[in-house]
């Protein structure tokens, strides 16, 4: 790295996170790409987090960290952080997770190859416990299909993302809205659609360590909430007064994967499809092969509606699939798939009439 700006910022916000900060502060600063700096938030630590920064600090040049008078939140810090980063790129990192070696590269030389693309996240490996699998949103991240992706839930990590940080200053300097604490990265993913693209690499190079101080499990409600009103926003062309309880929807059963307890709510989540799927290609006006590429993931997302309500004990709702032909164009499940999810929703059923029954009277 030179004496000048370096060509990445990695910006990291932490509060009381000794026990997993070590491994990801090793994580970052082992890339094989190496002008970064890694700027690092202490928002008001009252564990051993303070001196183990510092250490880090002596040891590694790159490392700069910032300790506000007072706790700003996650919101504030990340945008506390933000002002004070020097790149041309930013890479967002969570105190609690892991970058593989090549990510800050790889991203890089993404951006730099693809102008038009503000911001590049990519797959991720979700850790629980010893238990490891890939998050299983579509491979293919092209801008498009992002695009899209970003309008029925969000398909980012948000410690997989780098951005230009020209792109935010576009947007008046703010990094994050307290507005939509929680959702503030879903909400910022949206405002930086207004002025470039956004990509995925369908490479896993970031971990995700799944635990019970998560957002998802501590502030659910609150990430709910305020997801839905970003989503609500971008309907809101399409469905009017509708948009808020049709966000609302699309957040929970599928963004949140949440199984719908009642067939009603399987058909209304299947008509806001439709009518999103064809607000989106009327608004972006895709090629015929985006746009089939498009309805082939409004078509499996339709599915995954379908067969998540189906195995939580509503087999009947299979039938539904063909009542949306717009949905069904492009991809089907397979027949297996499809006999297993009646099978299992059938004894599930069985089980909770059983469960449900009143005793006989001798």
């Amino acid at each position: 790295m030179g004496t000048g700006p370096p060509a990445v910022s990695v910006l990291l916000t932490t509060r009381n996170g000794i026990d997993l900060l070590p491994e990801t502060l090793d994580s970052i600063l082992a890339q094989r790409f190496r002008d970064f700096e890694l700027v690092v938030v202490d928002d008001a630590s009252t564990d051993a987090t303070p001196a183990l920064l510092g250490a880090y600090a002596a040891r590694d040049p790159r490392v700069r960290v910032l300790r506000p008078e007072s706790n700003l939140g996650v919101v504030g810090a990340r945008n506390f952080g933000f002002v004070a980063c020097r790149g041309r790129y930013l890479a967002a990192l969570d105190h609690d997770d892991l970058s593989h070696p090549d990510r800050l590269g790889a991203q890089l030389a993404f951006l730099e190859a693809h102008p038009r693309v503000v911001l590049v996240g990519t797959a991720a490996v979700l850790a629980e416990g010893r238990r490891r699998r890939i998050s299983d949103y579509d491979a293919e991240g092209t801008p498009l299909l992002m695009r899209w992706a970003l309008h029925t839930g969000n398909p980012l990590t948000w410690s997989s993302v780098m951005l230009r940080s020209e792109a935010v200053r576009q947007l008046g300097g703010i990094l994050v809205r307290r507005d939509y604490e929680y959702a503030d990265d879903f909400d910022l993913y949206h405002r930086l659609l207004a002025v470039g693209e956004i990509a995925r690499l369908p490479a896993p190079l970031t971990t995700y360590r799944w635990h019970a101080r998560n957002t998802t499990h501590s502030r659910g409600d609150a990430l709910f909430a305020n997801a839905a009103r970003v989503l609500a926003g971008a309907y809101r062309p399409w469905l009017g007064v509708e948009a808020p309880d049709a966000a609302a929807l699309v957040i929970r059963h599928l963004s949140a994967r949440e199984p719908p307890r009642d067939a009603a709510s399987v058909r209304r989540l299947g008509e806001v499809l439709e009518r999103v799927l064809a607000g989106f290609c009327a608004t972006y006006a895709p090629s015929p092969a985006d746009r089939a590429a498009v309805g082939a993931r409004a078509a499996r997302s339709w599915w995954r509606v379908l067969r998540s309500a189906a195995r939580a004990g509503l087999p009947g709702v299979l039938a539904l699939r063909e009542t949306r032909p717009e949905l069904c164009r492009g991809w089907a499940p397979s027949r297996g798939d499809v006999l297993a999810s009646g099978a299992v929703g059938a004894l599930r059923a069985v089980r909770r009439a059983r469960i449900l029954r009143p005793p006989s009277r001798p």
